[in-house]
């Protein structure tokens, strides 16, 4: 028990993001197979990790290495939202044609209570070499199945060919039921998204934790919290708060639906809000790369990036002209 107290390390890059290593099953009690090995979700490379006793300890021991291996804000995570239009490809039958190509990742805005699509996708593979790119450097991504989100229709045949990467990748389906946990954990990806918006109630919260400790709650504001049904829960952010550490949660996401897709910045009341609810926060809505530095020294866990800002799109330009 006293080793569980002390701080892992990854001896590579440093990240304290190392979790044991799953040989099968994914991450869900009794089916996990371990061997002792440990994978880090920042760089992915498996290693015996390095123990300290603090966190003093450890940024001590990393400052001083002077190499390449020094860590550089591993607390902070930037994750661009990536909603892909996976309804257009239903239709499409057997996949004879590279699905990273043809899945086009848009733009989204929220009108009329619902998430809406836009016109100026770009292809899933190009977003995903700007996302990834040396100048922008995500942490991770968060996949928006928007067949899911929206019609309760996820587009595994689709999602299974995108997921198929060698990084982090965060997936909202949709969960509506503890069913879309274990679809969601099949494509193997590091973290699902439980969200109010297709909840009918705090259940659902209750039951995923309960079988896994990497699903990630997102709360979706518009004034107040966006159920699937009105009244279905908290409709404030401080009470949905207060509900989720009860269940056990450490950490939760906050996306202000009127500022999703505009790249207007991250809502200053709102993060204000957010920060007084005593919990791990990952903010979303309008949120953009110069945001970061601000979001960074508040305190956040992370940000969660509109779609298409105008520097991810100048990535787009590159890699377009590259081509």
């Amino acid at each position: 028990m006293a080793e569980d107290k002390k701080i892992k390390a990854c001896p590579y890059c440093g990240s304290i993001e190392v979790v044991p290593k799953i040989l099968f099953g994914g991450p869900l009690p009794g089916i996990d197979a371990k061997d002792g090995s440990y994978v880090c979700r920042n760089c992915g490379k498996e290693a015996v990790p390095l123990y300290f006793r603090s966190f003093d300890d450890w940024y001590a021991f990393f400052e001083n290495r002077g190499d390449a291996s020094k860590p550089v804000d591993l607390a902070f995570v930037s994750v661009p939202i990536i909603p892909v239009n996976t309804a257009a490809l239903f239709s499409l039958g057997k996949f004879d044609f590279p699905i990273g190509k043809t899945a086009k990742v848009v733009n989204i805005i929220w009108h009329n209570n619902s998430i809406i699509p836009r016109d100026d996708g770009v292809p899933f593979d190009t977003y995903w070499k700007a996302a990834f790119d040396k100048r922008y450097n995500a942490s991770a991504v968060l996949i928006m199945d928007l067949a899911g989100v929206r019609e309760a229709k996820p587009n595994f045949k689709v999602l299974k060919d995108l997921t198929k990467k060698n990084r982090e990748i965060w997936l909202d389906i949709g969960m509506r039921t503890v069913q879309d946990l274990f679809d969601s954990f099949a494509m193997e990806v590091s973290r699902a998204i439980v969200s109010t918006m297709t909840s009918t109630g705090l259940g659902i919260f209750n039951e995923v934790f309960e079988l896994s400790d990497r699903c990630l709650p997102c709360i979706y504001l518009d004034e107040e919290i966006v159920w699937a049904k009105k009244r279905a829960g908290p409709s404030r952010i401080k009470e949905m708060a207060k509900k989720l550490k009860s269940i056990g949660y450490e950490e939760m996401a906050v996306v202000d639906l009127k500022r999703l897709g505009t790249a207007n910045g991250v809502s200053r009341g709102l993060l204000e809000e957010t920060l007084a609810c005593d919990i791990d926060i990952y903010i979303g809505g309008g949120v953009i790369e110069t945001d970061l530095e601000f979001l960074r020294e508040k305190g956040v866990a992370g940000a969660l990036i509109d779609p298409h800002t105008p520097v991810i799109r100048s990535l787009f330009e590159t890699e377009e002209n590259l081509t």
